[in-house]
């Protein structure tokens, strides 16, 4: 089974010199090819680094890119969304070194609780970006994609409905596509099986994401239904695998998915469950 990714954070609490070292044999070892690596902290990335180690043990890079409060291609100010592309096109050039083939993320605005609903106006800015961004990343051999998150991440994308609209704002552009996660499918979805099947024609990475967002083969999300939908649509795409645990997480990963308990110990544990998972589609 190939195009298969996993979360860098499940093994570590942020990303370091010495983390794609540390990554890459565990989530090889443990059947995955893809390996999540968040461009949060672009001054930690090495790329030339990454790449050499993610070859080394046949993983593919698969990046997350996101947004400042001083560097956001939603705001109102010029100047802050100026450095929200030039942010991203940073993004760009970063994962094309280290080999990705996939950005993804909240790359339409902020991250985070928004302290009000998101306007017509901020999605018609991101989207006017959005259309360069995603002509250069084809230009550079790279697909990016919008995560749809819950309403305590973004108030800008949180359904499927939101994301289709979303792409017609950006001219549905070839090289644009969704990213689902089942945890905020699970908290925002009326019914997450109708959004997949409207999400699939474009879907380039569906997340399983346990409803505690722990183990996954433990909690009330059946992966099997969404599984099934993807092989009889003959999805070939990335399908990943991810989980938080305050056992694990750093203080800024932390805070920002709120993992507050201890629900693994290492990755090892959600990679195992997460192939436990996908073994039985």
């Amino acid at each position: 089974m190939r195009n298969l990714s996993i979360h860098s954070f499940c093994w570590i609490p942020g990303w370091s010199a010495e983390a794609a070292d540390h990554v890459a044999p565990r989530a090889a070892q443990a059947g995955y090819d893809h390996v999540v690596v968040p461009l949060r902290d672009h001054a930690a990335i090495d790329a030339a680094a990454i790449a050499h180690s993610f070859t080394a043990h046949g993983i593919t890079a698969v990046c997350s890119a996101n947004q400042l409060p001083d560097a956001d291609i939603s705001s109102a100010d010029p100047a802050i969304r100026t450095a929200g592309l030039a942010r991203h096109r940073n993004s760009l050039r970063l994962a094309r070194d280290m080999g990705a083939v996939h950005v993804g993320g909240a790359t339409y605005g902020l991250f985070g609780k928004a302290d009000a609903a998101a306007t017509a106006d901020m999605r018609i800015r991101s989207a006017e970006a959005m259309a360069v961004l995603s002509e250069e990343a084809a230009g550079m051999g790279l697909r990016l994609a919008i995560e749809l998150l819950n309403r305590y991440e973004t108030n800008m994308l949180t359904t499927v409905n939101e994301g289709l609209a979303y792409l017609d704002l950006v001219g549905r552009p070839a090289n644009l596509w969704l990213h689902l996660d089942t945890f905020h499918m699970n908290i925002e979805e009326v019914d997450p099986l109708a959004a997949l099947d409207c999400a699939l024609p474009h879907l380039a990475y569906f997340e399983l994401d346990q409803n505690d967002r722990g183990l996954l083969d433990r909690g009330h999300i059946d992966f099997a239904p969404y599984l099934s939908r993807l092989k009889a649509a003959g999805y070939d795409k990335l399908i990943g695998v991810e989980g938080f645990s305050s056992a694990v997480s750093g203080p800024d990963v932390a805070r920002g998915v709120a993992a507050w308990r201890p629900l693994f110990a290492n990755g090892d544990e959600i990679a195992d469950s997460g192939r436990r998972v996908l073994t039985r589609r």
